[in-house]
Formats: structure tokens, sequence, C-alpha cells
């Protein structure tokens, strides 16, 4: 995020299209989600390099980023000296694989320049979630956040017709 202000929410029940208050929706491409699967895969490169830290599966990715976060914490992390923008771009591309992998849910772009307001939206289930807010919330407050909650409460909200066949066979949290 450009700003450490901490966004007003992270997800958003019962409208039936994605929220328009971050800016137009850009039109979903090919190339976009090609753009969105290779960031997704650097950024968990550099998240296992730097913390030694093997990710392992799309569950478990949650719990890992939560145990990242809190070491960061115990550590010493400051939030006004770190690099909060760093962090929260690279545990929110993980989170937000994970969710797809699990979820499904459409993909919401509304610039090519960063994925601060990038969101997941199920439409079926009028539901969305902005996984980089939820991130920049748990590197601003050390307690009261957690990415398990989070995808729980996605889990909870959207309902199977919301996800593709293949992906609600047995990966549901």
């Amino acid at each position: 995020m450009l700003s450490r202000e901490v966004p007003p929410f992270d997800s958003i029940k019962g409208d039936s299209s994605p929220y328009l208050g971050f800016g137009d929706i850009l039109t979903n491409s090919l190339q976009l989600d090609q753009k969105l699967e290779i960031a997704i895969i650097e950024a968990r490169n550099r998240i296992e390099k730097g913390f030694k830290e093997c990710l392992k599966t799309q569950l478990e990715v949650p719990t890992q980023i939560d145990s990242i976060i809190k070491m960061m914490w115990d550590a010493g992390w400051d939030p006004t000296k770190g690099n909060v923008n760093l962090f929260t771009r690279d545990f929110g591309l993980v989170l937000c694989g994970s969710i797809i992998e699990l979820y499904g849910g459409e993909r919401i772009f509304r610039t090519e320049e960063n994925m601060n307001h990038f969101s997941i939206f199920w439409r079926k289930s009028m539901f969305e979630v902005f996984p980089f807010h939820k991130v920049l919330k748990c590197l601003l407050s050390e307690t009261g956040e957690s990415m398990v909650s989070f995808v729980k409460g996605i889990k909870n909200e959207t309902t199977i017709v919301d996800i593709e066949p293949e992906k609600h066979d047995d990966h549901r949290v």
C-alpha cells in the first residue's frame, strides 16, 4: 500500500457487483491473470528464501503467513520503520494465490500498476474480499487480525456454486 493508513475494510457482503470506491474495474484479461500468477510465484519464492520457510499447501499458507508475521512482531517489527509495502505485496500475493486456489472467485483488478485494492469477488454469494487490506492490517497491528480467520470467513461466506467444480472437492478449510 502506498500509505500506512489502515483500510476501512477487508471484505464486503451483500453487493451484487464489485466495490467501485477504489476506482474503475479493469476488464479481466489473460494478460492480467498471467501477470498475477507470475507475481504470486515470485512472491512465494522471496518469502521462502527470505524467511527460510517452505510454504506448504494452499490450506496451510494462511497459518504460515500468520506465523511469519508473529515472528516479525516477536523480533521487534516496527511498521513505522519496516518496509510495509514490500511485506504487504508479497504476503498479499501469496494469500491471493491461496484464496483463489481454494475458493475460486472473480479476480478484480483496478490498476495494472499495483495490487493495493485488488479484490476477489463471488457474485452468487455477493461477497468480496481485499487480501492486501487484510495483510496490511496484520502488519500494522500486532493483535486482532489474522489470515486464518480471514480465510475461514471466506469459506463461511462463499457457496459451493461460486467455486469452479474442480476447486471444491476436498479443499475447503
